[in-house]
């Protein structure tokens, strides 16, 4: 086995590239993934890594429809030799191509999301007419199509004709009296291509027809009959036509593949490639891997790194952070057994394989694997029977043709160095050969229990240590840097089972010199345990204030939110407060609208005085400017927008508004600017007097957009009916009195309202309006309320 083979098997490679094609959409992506072998080149892995990341952004919103794409490299190789392809095969390669081309399409119109796969893509160029030909050629059952063929369906309907007529002439037979004597049985065969009927033995001299074979018996014989035998000879030639005809369709489809061959082979290996990212990236997806940096200089340098083949295995695996390479070349992995050195070794190994063929590796973010020319591996027992070679013998055979590869650029793995021998010799031996290593430049990293290995790095700045932890009498798995680890030899033994008289008989056994230094690596082990606790202690106390101080921002966040919940609750309160002072004054206005009266206007206005509580004080408005009035001036009051005249003077402003009057504060008065009064409206001037009121309701009642109905210009039996109508619109709003105006005309409209409202079961008391009304064109009723 040479160093590359035992490489690959020694780490478990196999297992790794199998997972990788298994995560293959297609069957050449498989074989890909199954012989990929180095890049070459650190921008091939950079691209390899850019398109993995654009997979993973495409899977939000296209993901990519690689499945599609058939495996019909074989069959396009058939058509430049000339052969054809039947219609199936023909149906797989057009399927394939139209895969292509929607691949194709729909990378290149996602190219500022995936660059690199739409650069890719571009090697998809097959012929496009080639293309849409093969997808109509066929119809759904998988026949050459009809539709895009016109003489294939002439000749099938032909055909169907015949056959008909064929089965019809014998069903004919059957049923008639010239065969019903010499039939065997009543049904139509078919032997060979040809229609046949069951005969009698004995009938077949009789020169009936052809025959076309006999029963196992020999009872029975197979007769086309003379009748159809010209019908038979004429389907025989159309379906050979038909034959003819679609194989010489197939030949020039084939013709045509054949033809753009290169171009599809260029587009399928364009296809192969894309799926080759999927599959990287579904890789990385079971290893919950990232994308490490690349760069020349033979360093790794991983965080919270996992063995790939132990996470696809399904392994729960203790992660490490590992570095070799850069001011420290040489890494020595030191502990006890079964403790992890070699998973650590190997997880660097692989690391450095998975990023030679563009693969992330199982490590946090920020790590950075370099690539390595080449990675070798001499782990495990090669010793072998066919080569007569010991152990010891067959690992001194590897070591020489690790020293033979050795260059910068490449990755070494020695897994116990110079066992399976005397170990003060296979000691000083290891020794030599790292230097040896070094000394030729690439990274090295092994693993061992020799304690004259394990003070190397005291003397050589070019190795570091690292140690995997023992605490509490057991192993933890954990890789510990700068650690000088001791093998527990002893420990592990009694952990395994071995007799305590055993081991307190080997520990004697140990010289003076060897038991000082195990007793010294072990004391150093205690302490850097120690530290390491303490250092535990430290930052589980960190946290602790962390938690706590995160728990103080919480609360810190409560106590603002519960203030900013009180400001609401305020701010809904004061809210609640304006909506049941808003209801409590539509509730007036109601009130005024269903019976508008002085009475209720005084009634309405101390109302609204006691609502004032209601409606939390709050900054005034900047007030209105005040102007000096005059008795007699046109006003406008700016709250109720109504129009009067100013009749005295004082604090406040006495203004008659209708029949109203009321004191007003002059800042809620404006001027209205407008032709001046007539002088009968003005103060010292004669007002005409009201005439005598029908009843208080009446005369009070003050007249409102809301409580008045309009008939001018009606018909009198229009105006009749609106009447009708308003009384019902004023029931059912419970307004208690309406005004109608009717106007003066001939007077038959005012007369016939006036009878129809003393008529009316729904007017209680009705009368002309007075002069501060509207005068006799109005007429003011009294609305009875159920």
């Amino acid at each position: 086995m040479d160093l590359l083979e035992r490489t690959i098997e020694a780490l478990d490679w196999r297992f790794v590239v199998d997972a990788l094609a298994a995560e293959a959409r297609t069957a050449a992506g498989a074989r890909a993934a199954e012989s990929l072998t180095d890049l070459g080149s650190i921008a091939a892995v950079d691209a390899s890594y850019d398109a993995i990341e654009e997979v993973i952004a495409l899977e939000e919103v296209w993901p990519l429809p690689i499945g599609a794409v058939g495996d019909i490299s074989a069959l396009v190789r058939r058509t430049t030799r000339g052969e054809s392809l039947d219609a199936p095969q023909l149906r797989q390669v057009g399927g394939t191509l139209e895969a292509l081309s929607a691949l194709r399409d729909g990378l290149q119109e996602r190219d500022e999301l995936a660059p690199t796969l739409s650069a890719t893509s571009h090697g998809i160029a097959h012929d496009l007419d080639l293309t849409a030909s093969l997808m109509v050629a066929f119809d759904p059952q998988g026949r050459l199509s009809g539709e895009t063929y016109p003489e294939l369906a002439e000749l099938r309907v032909s055909i169907i004709e015949l056959q008909t007529s064929v089965r019809r002439t014998l069903e004919d037979l059957l049923k008639g009296d010239q065969f019903s004597d010499i039939l065997q049985d009543k049904f139509v065969a078919m032997r060979g291509d040809r229609y046949v009927l069951p005969i009698k033995q004995h009938a077949k001299r009789w020169d009936i027809g052809v025959v076309h074979g006999t029963s196992g018996s020999g009872q029975t014989v197979f007769v086309e009959p003379h009748q159809v035998v010209e019908i038979s000879n004429r389907l025989r030639i159309a379906e050979g036509r038909l034959r003819a005809a679609e194989q010489r369709i197939l030949a020039e489809l084939s013709r045509w593949v054949g033809m753009d061959a290169s171009a599809i082979g260029d587009a399928l290996t364009a296809a192969t490639a894309i799926d080759l990212s999927v599959a990287r990236r579904g890789l990385a997806r079971r290893l919950a891997a990232s994308r490490p940096t690349v760069r020349s200089e033979g360093v790794v340098r991983v965080t919270a790194a996992r063995h790939p083949v132990l996470v696809l295995r399904g392994i729960d695996v203790i992660a490490n952070d590992l570095e070799v390479g850069g001011d420290c070349p040489a890494l020595v992995l030191t502990g006890p057994n079964t403790g992890g050195k070699t998973v650590a070794l190997k997880t660097i190994g692989l690391c450095a394989l998975l990023v030679r063929i563009g693969c992330f590796v199982p490590a946090d973010p920020g790590s950075r694997v370099d690539r390595y020319e080449a990675v070798l591996a001499d782990i495990g027992d090669a010793q072998t029977i066919r080569g007569d070679l010991s152990s010891f013998s067959a690992h001194l055979v590897a070591l020489r043709a690790m020293l033979d590869a050795a260059a910068p650029g490449r990755l070494l793995l020695l897994d116990e160095l110079c066992t399976g021998t005397d170990p003060a010799q296979g000691a000083a031996l290891g020794r030599s050969v790292i230097e040896a290593l070094l000394d030729k430049g690439p990274a090295v990293v092994a693993t061992t229990h020799f304690a004259q290995l394990k003070a190397l790095a005291m003397s050589d700045v070019r190795v570091a240590m690292a140690a995997v932890e023992y605490a509490d009498g057991k192993p933890t798995y954990r890789v510990v840097a700068d650690a000088t680890g001791e093998s527990h030899a002893f420990d592990t033994a009694i952990r395994m089972g071995l007799d305590d008289h055993i081991v307190t008989r080997g520990r004697e056994l140990m010289d003076d010199a060897e038991r000082a230094l195990s007793e010294a690596l072990g004391s150093l082990d205690d302490q850097r345990a120690s530290a390491d606790a303490k250092a535990r202690e430290a930052t589980a106390l960190r946290d602790e204030l962390t938690r706590r101080e995160a728990q103080l921002s919480v609360k810190e966040e409560r106590i603002a939110a519960r203030a900013k919940q009180l400001e609401n609750s305020a701010a809904a309160a004061f809210i609640d407060r304006l909506k049941r002072a808003e209801k409590a004054i539509s509730a007036v206005v109601a009130e005024l609208q269903r019976s508008p009266s002085h009475g209720g206007v005084d009634s309405a206005r101390q109302t609204l005085g006691a609502l004032k509580g209601l409606v939390p004080t709050q900054a005034e408005p900047a007030p209105a400017p005040v102007h000096a009035f005059e008795v007699g001036d046109r006003v406008r009051h700016r709250r109720m927008g109504s129009l009067g005249e100013v009749t005295a003077l004082g604090d406040d402003i006495e203004v008659r508004i209708g029949a109203m009057r009321m004191r007003v504060a002059a800042d809620q008065l404006e001027p209205v600017r407008s032709a001046p009064m007539p002088r009968s409206k003005r103060k010292g001037a004669p007002i005409p007097k009201a005439k005598p009121a029908k009843a208080a309701v009446l005369a009070d009642a003050l007249k409102l957009a809301t409580n008045t109905v309009d008939l001018r210009g009606m018909r009198v039996d229009e105006g009749l009916d609106a009447v009708d109508a308003f009384l019902d619109e004023a029931l059912s709003h419970h307004i208690n009195v309406v005004f109608v105006l009717h106007g003066h005309g001939t007077g038959a409209m005012k007369q016939a309202v006036r009878r129809h409202l003393r008529e009316s079961n729904f007017v209680g008391k009705s009368a002309p309006a007075n002069a501060d009304q509207g005068g006799d064109a109005f007429t003011v009723a009294s609305v009875r309320m159920p």
